[in-house]
């Protein structure tokens, strides 16, 4: 019986292994195929369904690729180079991957398949598909459009990775290519409310790390702190409305009450001598006492509001509003105190905490909307983070 499921566990891997193969053969995934069957025949040289497999795969991928280099080539168009290069590569790369078990054992006889220098052609495709990139980036710079300035630096490093510094200006180029192509966004933090912030508050707003809001082709700058920098976007932060409420006390009264031992009385019997025990000792009865112990909680509340929105600004081609976000924080000053009033013997243990904390004074509204600070800078780089989509 073991041996039947062993058989039967095995038989229904192959062929789910089968069913794969056949699913990749038709999807195309050639090199999936020749990878796990290369697999399979380092192990198990023998295999022919194996070899039968890579076989097939082998000779359809190379197919396709030599198919589409014939195509690229009479088609003659300088930016299929790079397209090119990618084909001799798959190549390459392919006839190296069956290199450790050449010549396989395929349908009884050893066969093995003829290996092709790629090397000259790979270094013609790469200095074509470079003078392509080199010569089209240079081209895209020239460009007002930012995307395009991005595509220019995406192309220009292209042209140096496969051409390292066979172009003395490249590296300029693309240096130009990053400065240009990176939109810049002031942040600019204005009060419209009634309240006045301290300066401390605004700059609590627009500490900390910053720098974590850029990504490669958006930066965002909180101080103006080079003239010469020219702005691509604002982002205006409006402070609208500040609440702050009143000093909020509360008082609960809670009575907690207990039963606790009190010393002891004798029982007495109805001619009112002592009553004995079965060994004649005298019986003795506890006595209880109730006892009661107030606590008064005093629960202080206060809490200050903060709303607004960030509005944001696109310079050019004209100065223009792309959109307006709203955005809202709170801070809350909540502290719970107590005092007792009676035998504290009659409190829990929760109660005996609470008793220990004191009332403490309430915060100035100052003090309340100034605690507001971080909670505004976390609401302005959300809002950043989010709607970075504008900053084309």
């Amino acid at each position: 019986m073991k041996n039947l499921l062993i058989l039967l566990i095995g038989f229904i891997l192959l062929l789910t292994s089968c069913n794969s193969s056949k699913k990749n053969l038709q999807k195309g995934n050639y090199d999936e195929i020749i990878a796990k069957s290369v697999k399979k025949l380092i192990k198990n040289p023998d295999n022919n369904k194996d070899a039968i497999l890579l076989d097939k795969a082998y000779k359809l991928a190379n197919e396709r690729d030599l198919d589409a280099l014939k195509f690229l080539k009479l088609d003659g168009q300088p930016d299929s180079w790079d397209n090119i290069l990618h084909h001799y590569e798959l190549l390459n790369i392919r006839q190296k991957k069956l290199k450790p078990i050449l010549p396989i054992k395929l349908n009884g006889k050893l066969t093995t398949y003829k290996q092709v220098d790629y090397d000259l052609e790979i270094v013609e495709a790469k200095r074509k598909a470079a003078a392509y990139f080199y010569a089209n980036g240079k081209r895209l710079l020239e460009s007002s459009d930012k995307l395009l300035i991005r595509q220019a630096y995406g192309e220009l490093v292209r042209a140096k990775s496969y051409t390292g510094s066979s172009y003395l200006d490249l590296d300029n180029l693309i240096r130009e290519a990053e400065f240009k192509g990176i939109s810049r966004v002031f942040v600019q933090i204005v009060n419209t409310s009634l309240f006045n912030f301290p300066h401390e508050f605004m700059a609590e707003i627009i500490s900390g790390n910053t720098e974590q809001l850029n990504t490669d082709w958006v930066h965002y700058f909180f101080k103006q702190t080079d003239d010469r920098i020219e702005f691509d976007y604002l982002a205006l932060v409006k402070i609208e409305n500040v609440q702050v409420s009143p000093d909020d006390v509360k008082t609960i009264d809670r009575i907690y009450k207990k039963n606790i031992e009190d010393g002891f009385e004798y029982l007495l019997d109805s001619r009112g001598n002592v009553k004995k025990d079965t060994v004649g000792n005298d019986i003795k009865e506890i006595k209880y006492k109730a006892i009661q112990c107030a606590v008064v909680e005093t629960i202080q509340h206060k809490e200050a509001q903060l709303t607004g929105e960030i509005e944001f600004i696109e310079f050019e081609p004209i100065e223009r509003l792309i959109v307006q976000k709203p955005f809202g924080t709170e801070t809350v000053f909540h502290h719970v105190s107590a005092r007792a009033i009676g035998d504290l013997n009659a409190l829990d243990e929760d109660a005996k905490q609470l008793i220990k904390i004191s009332q403490i004074p309430f915060p100035s509204d100052q003090e309340l909307v100034f605690n507001n600070a971080i909670r505004v800078q976390e609401a302005i780089h959300r809002l950043l983070r989010s709607n970075q989509a504008y900053f084309k």
